[in-house]
């Protein structure tokens, strides 16, 4: 009982929320974009041949349907604004799924999946950060975390299903569902940029193989590696590649990127605590300052201008970590790509190349 309302009670800085809830902002004005397209390409889909899981008579009529995706582009516009955010976000994710209910025919995971994370956003206080109707001073604005509690446990619950099934699927532990994808999407990939030798040599037998059993592996970890503050930040990496292969080598819609956006939940929930120092009369550091503020998106980081003390004379730039010990050089490159979204995919391999170095770490606080 105690824990179930110390769940309740949680607490942290919202602008992650903010962050998320543009994103899922776009993706549903992108949806209902497609949703609209297909409309006037193919016409309404009630008048063609459709297998809904509702009743026939709750199935929306034509003019009603236009009504619906017109009110969801309108949603989606509030939800990325900020105004009105958790009504549109809640209308946004039911419509979705009342959609979705409507023509099995036209289901697709990741159009739940973005529906699911609508709704539970709905119930958190994403409109207190990145709103249009701010004063722009939401830094310090706090809320209560459990309806983000539900998204993270959402994430988990795709890992375990996706990776349980696979798991229990004898094609798909030895690799022929995987290679089958691999041959069919094979070309796709070559268009994204991926060599043609190296898409060759994903689609033999030994190596699809050897993939399907990564994969089932990867998801069970990762179900589980995202709540645990030891494996967290190298669950989420893992993930953040494991995403983006899945989006060069196969046509998932936009679940990869949807799936990435909501890790940004997985986050801890505060801001600016830790301090970018940089040297302003040099030309390099006023340079990594503004690149910073510019890819800071989740509000890692507090920019501040200094003049180096002994420590740090001989470098431009000093991160002053969360517990204030300080790290120069490609320590605090490193720490610098583990906060921000655009460098993260890159932070494995420097803080593997950090960790060899004998200076750029200090215990000394600010």
């Amino acid at each position: 009982m105690k824990k179930a309302m110390g769940f309740l009670r949680d607490q942290g800085a919202t602008h992650v929320l903010g962050v998320v809830r543009v994103g899922l902002g776009v993706l549903l004005f992108w949806e209902g974009l497609e949703d609209a397209q297909e409309l006037m390409a193919h016409g309404y889909f009630g008048d063609h041949f459709h297998w809904p899981y509702l009743p026939e008579a709750w199935v929306p009529s034509r003019s009603v349907y236009v009504a619906i995706l017109a009110l969801q582009l309108l949603a989606a516009a509030l939800v990325t604004v900020g105004h009105l955010a958790r009504p549109a976000l809640f209308f946004a994710g039911s419509s979705l799924v009342y959609l979705l209910a409507c023509d099995r025919l036209h289901y697709h995971h990741h159009v739940y999946a973005l529906a699911c994370y609508a709704f539970l956003l709905a119930f958190s206080p994403c409109e207190r950060s990145l709103a249009i109707t701010s004063d722009g001073q939401d830094d310090g604005a706090i809320g209560p975390l459990w309806a983000i509690r539900l998204a993270q446990l959402q994430v988990s619950i795709v890992y375990l299903a996706s990776g349980g099934s696979k798991l229990f699927d004898a094609d798909w532990r030895d690799g022929l569902v995987l290679l089958d994808r691999l041959v069919r999407y094979g070309d796709q990939a070559v268009a994204k940029g991926v060599p043609q030798r190296v898409v060759a040599f994903f689609q033999h037998a030994g190596t699809a193989s050897a993939l399907a059993k990564l994969t089932i592996a990867t998801e069970l970890f990762l179900a589980v590696g995202l709540w645990l503050p030891r494996t967290r930040v190298a669950a989420l990496f893992i993930g953040v590649w494991f995403h983006l292969a899945i989006e060069v080598t196969s046509k998932v819609g936009y679940f990869s990127w949807l799936t990435i956006l909501v890790y940004a939940l997985f986050a801890t929930h505060d801001v600016r605590a830790r301090t970018f120092f940089f040297d302003p009369s040099h030309p390099r550091g006023a340079l990594s300052a503004r690149a910073v503020r510019a890819l800071d998106w989740l509000g890692r980081f507090q920019v501040k201008a200094w003049e180096p003390d002994e420590l740090a004379r001989a470098h431009h730039v000093v991160v002053v970590r969360r517990d204030g010990t300080r790290a120069t050089g490609l320590r605090a490159l490193a720490m610098v790509a583990r906060c921000t979204p655009l460098l993260f995919p890159f932070w494995g391999p420097l803080a593997l190349a950090a960790s060899f170095t004998k200076g750029g770490d200090a215990s000394a606080h600010s």
